[in-house]
């Protein structure tokens, strides 16, 4: 981490304070006024639904008692007639009235009164109703001048009607109701007002339900029309003063607004340092698959020809490649290596998959970490992955480490099983680990890379400058191939070749090349 960033991260951590100490109370505060209005939205929508079922059902029950009437065959104000009308009143509670009219809309008889010639209503005429459906059914809304001198509702049909209440339609509902609330039915295809509330003011109900406003800061109005009949129902609470409304606040909210801001103060805290972390910004890389692939050309070291390439992972963070050794024991130790393996084999499969298809005799090896080594994990994504790609097993070759052979019974049934799929094993860097040769005994592989660090000391007088020859000697012994790291002179290729190694890669023969470079590099040392 430069200078750059160590100051950007303190001016973050700052700034997070910051908020941390000023911005708790405002958000709680936020939170409680949002949580006192969802508890006022929540409560008039439970009210208006069941206003709204209210209306239905006193509309249904006063129709069926208008139908009962439309199925007495007595003479119309006859003395059987009003005593069926009697009836069907005392079986429907909600019936205050039931009567006749003429054509002319003539008030003719009361099931309260009787025949118009005994009451005092004698030359009432209806005027012409608020509202009348496609099937005759009429309506008149706040009527009081029928029998009883109360306001009434009325409906009629074929010179027949019923009247009620109009309170009954706002009567009743004990749903989350409060004293200060405003329920209002109308017609909607009639625009009058059915019922409502003591203090409801027609015209302003009606224009709201023609244009619903928005909530406010302090009033909150639903809005619920039938889905089968012409009616809605409006429901408001008055507005309320900020000073009723901040009494009213939840105000535990705040203290947890405070609580709350510091907890997530200190874990954005956490989180910027973490995400700025080397960690933090591999584990970014590795969800960002900002992982690349070089290959370090391998050499036949007879022919000189290429034969195949180790895959080496680079990481590209900020435009700048950075090297495996600064990443890949991070990449161990948190848990993320096989996520980068993983990303490794699909670059390679997807670079050079056509290259390895066209031409069999090549191949690309991978190097494996220990978990890997010791599970079967990446067997079981490696053959489904080659055998989409139609690429064969023996192209792809796999480098292991000594840290694998410390679980040596795990690492030897994971390596018997890579080279039954046909895939060749080598021991990587070998000579470096103090087990090396203890190892040759107990696993089976197909071929030793013999580390830099040998190779480097050909030709020079050193006590290890003869290592090579006794590794090349030894893997003879056991019928292995062996591969030299670093060649960097000529003089380091023709010793090795001359005592018995057969494949080397190092900067003598090229470096490493993206997959296009290593396409046309493999192609020219063809015709060598």
């Amino acid at each position: 981490m430069n200078n750059f960033q160590r100051g950007a991260l303190a001016a973050l951590l700052i700034v997070t304070v910051g908020i941390a100490a000023l911005a708790p109370a405002g958000i709680g505060f936020v939170v409680a006024a949002r949580s006192e209005r969802q508890q006022r939205v929540e409560r008039l929508s439970v009210l208006a639904d069941a206003a709204l079922y209210r209306a239905e059902d006193i509309t249904r029950r006063l129709s069926g008692a208008l139908g009962e009437i439309g199925k007495v065959n007595e003479a119309p104000c006859s003395m059987s007639y009003l005593h069926a009308l009697r009836q069907i009143t005392l079986t429907h509670e909600q019936v205050r009235d039931a009567g006749a009219y003429d054509r002319d809309g003539r008030w003719q008889c009361s099931s309260l009164l009787g025949a118009v010639s005994a009451g005092t209503f004698d030359g009432l005429t209806l005027p012409p109703p608020d509202w009348r459906s496609p099937d005759g059914l009429s309506a008149w809304y706040g009527l009081a001048r029928l029998p009883g001198g109360k306001e009434s509702l009325v409906m009629g049909r074929d010179g027949f009607y019923i009247t009620a209440d109009p309170a009954l339609y706002v009567d009743g509902i004990e749903t989350g109701i409060a004293p200060e609330d405003r329920v209002a039915v109308i017609n909607t295809e009639a625009r009058r007002l059915i019922a409502g509330t003591p203090a409801t003011d027609a015209a302003a109900v009606l224009a709201v339900y023609s244009q619903p406003p928005q909530w406010s800061d302090c009033a909150a109005i639903a809005v619920r029309q039938s889905a089968s009949m012409p009616i809605a129902v409006i429901v408001s609470a008055p507005r309320e003063t900020w000073r009723r409304r901040v009494r009213a606040l939840p105000w535990g909210w705040l203290l947890g607004g405070v609580a709350t801001g510091l907890a997530c103060a200190g874990w954005l805290a956490f989180v910027v340092v973490r995400r700025v972390s080397p960690r933090g910004q591999l584990s970014d890389a590795v969800r960002r698959h900002q992982f690349i692939v070089a290959y370090q050309p391998i050499v036949d070291l007879a022919t000189r020809r290429c034969v195949g390439a180790e895959a080496l992972v680079r990481w590209k963070h900020h435009d700048r490649i950075v090297r495996p050794d600064h990443f890949i024991p991070l990449a161990e130790h948190g848990g993320l290596i096989q996520a980068i393996t993983d990303q490794v084999l699909d670059t390679v499969l997807l670079e050079l998959g056509d290259f390895l298809r066209r031409y069999a005799d090549y191949y690309v090896s991978v190097n494996l970490s220990v978990p890997d080594l010791t599970t079967r994990r990446f067997l079981d994504v490696l053959g489904p992955a080659i055998a989409k790609q139609g690429v064969r097993p023996q192209q792809i070759r796999i480098e292991a480490t000594e840290r694998a052979f410390l679980d040596a019974d795990a690492a030897k049934d994971v390596i018997d099983a890579f080279r039954r799929a046909g895939h060749a094993v080598y021991l990587d860097d070998f000579g470096t680990g103090y087990s090396s040769l203890s190892h040759l005994q107990s696993f089976r592989v197909d071929g030793l890379k013999i580390d830099k660090s040998f190779v480097d000391t050909i030709g020079q007088d050193a006590a290890s400058s003869s290592v090579a020859s006794h590794i090349i000697e030894m893997a003879a012994t056991l019928d292995v191939q062996v591969i030299a790291e670093g060649i960097e002179r000529e003089e380091q290729a023709a010793y090795l070749h001359a005592r018995g190694a057969q494949s080397g890669q190092g900067w003598l023969f090229s470096p490493p090349l993206t997959a296009a470079e290593f396409i046309r590099y493999a192609g020219r040392t063809r015709g060598t």
